[in-house]
């Protein structure tokens, strides 16, 4: 097995065109809990440092919907796509080339951050498997910072 550790960014924004919230009852969203039972559809920028403008990696996609009452822990299905095959400026070499998508699956606490398991990947990624950590750099306001710890082992 062929181990790679990989640590990116992804910028939530909030109640802008590229999320969608769905509550399935009428309840308040604030700057860190939203309703039990919300939904969120993403499609956040994935970059290499936390500032928005660093160079672009690609593209978390998916789905998350509020699995605490606390609003602090979501169920997420997340692909995390790399398109670095044409890599912007400031793109470092270990993150060049890459093209493809990991899959990621559990539950994201937004105070504690716990590892998820990779199921499955494409491309540059294909039969990944592994651990994924989303730690929140900073969620008090509604242009999120995620890291995105990823320790993936591949066939050789």
């Amino acid at each position: 097995m062929r181990r790679q550790e990989l640590h990116v960014y992804f910028h939530d924004r909030l109640n802008v065109t590229d999320v969608l919230v769905a509550e399935h009852a009428p309840g308040p969203i604030t700057q860190t809990a939203a309703p039990y039972g919300s939904l969120f559809c993403v499609n956040d920028h994935m970059t290499v440092t936390r500032d928005p403008d660093s160079a672009l990696l690609g593209h978390v996609t998916g789905l998350s919907t509020t699995a605490s009452f606390d609003g602090v822990t979501y169920f997420c299905t997340f692909t995390v796509s790399f398109n670095t095959t044409k890599p912007q400026p400031g793109t470092p070499a270990h993150l060049s080339g890459l093209d493809g998508t990991i899959n990621i699956f559990g539950l994201v606490n937004v105070i504690e951050p716990k590892p998820h398991a990779i199921s499955g990947g494409t491309g540059s990624f294909l039969m990944a498997q592994g651990t994924a950590t989303i730690v929140p750099i900073d969620v008090r306001t509604f242009k999120q910072i995620y890291r995105l710890d990823l320790d993936i082992y591949m066939p050789a």
